[in-house]
């Protein structure tokens, strides 16, 4: 069902973050629709904790042809979205009009964090270029294997 995916990657990154020791943790799934109206058809949309893990995805994204276009990563700002009169938060964002493929990869960090994370993290929203018609296009496996080919100082 819709949102519920959500949840799922929510628990496999917490598991992550507690199970293993990681100093960087990447995540990917076409999480939103609204990612292609952020980042369009060919790009995924990113968000991530650092500029230099942003700027290096950017550029693996050319190198492989898997496109990204950095997304918000405020969370002091849009965490707030996820807010609840009754839950210890909202799975899905109050206002669909703020930021919500963001908003969405934010709900992702905020479980990371939760852990006790404090590691490196970027996700990685790519719902529209993961599919051609009823095709998968094979999206992400460029991506993550040019990113990953540099050495961890430059990431």
């Amino acid at each position: 069902g819709i949102r519920r995916g959500r949840l799922v990657l929510a628990d496999g990154v917490s598991h992550v973050a507690k199970n293993l020791d990681c100093e960087l943790i990447v995540d990917m799934a076409t999480l939103t629709g609204a990612q292609g109206i952020s980042s369009g058809v060919q790009h995924a949309l990113i968000i991530a904790t650092d500029e230099d893990l942003e700027k290096a995805a950017v550029v693996a994204g050319k190198e492989s042809g898997d496109l990204v276009l950095p997304g918000i990563f405020a969370p002091e700002i849009l965490i707030h979205e996820f807010d609840s009169e009754f839950a210890d938060m909202r799975n899905s964002v109050k206002n669909r009009g703020n930021a919500q493929s963001s908003c969405a990869g934010l709900f992702i960090h905020r479980h990371l964090t939760h852990s006790g994370y404090t590691g490196r993290w970027m996700h990685v929203d790519m719902a529209y270029p993961a599919m051609m018609g009823d095709h998968a296009t094979g999206y992400g496996v460029g991506l993550l294997s040019t990113l990953l080919q540099h050495p961890a100082s430059a990431l």
